[in-house]
């Protein structure tokens, strides 16, 4: 008799499938809402995810380059499930978020167009 399997590796191997199909450039079936996931939920997932990004570059598992790479993907993720107050410059006039998120953004559209890769 086979153990049971957890749910975080279910959730794994779907995020696995995911990435496979994304290098693949397949297109992926977009159901319906589930009703499971709050956005309080998403929020603090994307903590949790940035708390391992975090250890995993002061433990030298990854470049610093990636995992400054990888939080940043997880603050425009972030910025979409909730926004983020403003980061003010030394004059208190521009929010720095803005400007950044924009750059962010405009690149990973740009990758999207170059490559077709959606989901």
């Amino acid at each position: 008799m086979s153990e049971p399997v957890a749910a975080d590796e279910r959730l794994y191997a779907t995020m696995e499938r995911l990435l496979a199909g994304y290098a693949g450039r397949q297109a992926c079936v977009i159901p319906g809402p589930r009703g499971v996931v709050e956005r309080q939920d998403a929020l603090d997932a994307v903590i949790q995810v940035a708390a391992v990004v975090d250890e995993a570059v002061h433990a030298g598992a990854i470049p610093a380059d990636r995992g400054m790479h990888a939080a940043a993907m997880l603050i425009v993720l972030r910025e979409f499930v909730q926004p983020l107050p403003p980061e003010w410059d030394g004059d208190g006039c521009t929010d720095y978020l803005t400007g950044d998120l924009a750059m962010m953004v405009a690149a990973l559209r740009e990758a999207r167009q170059a490559t077709g890769r959606k989901g």
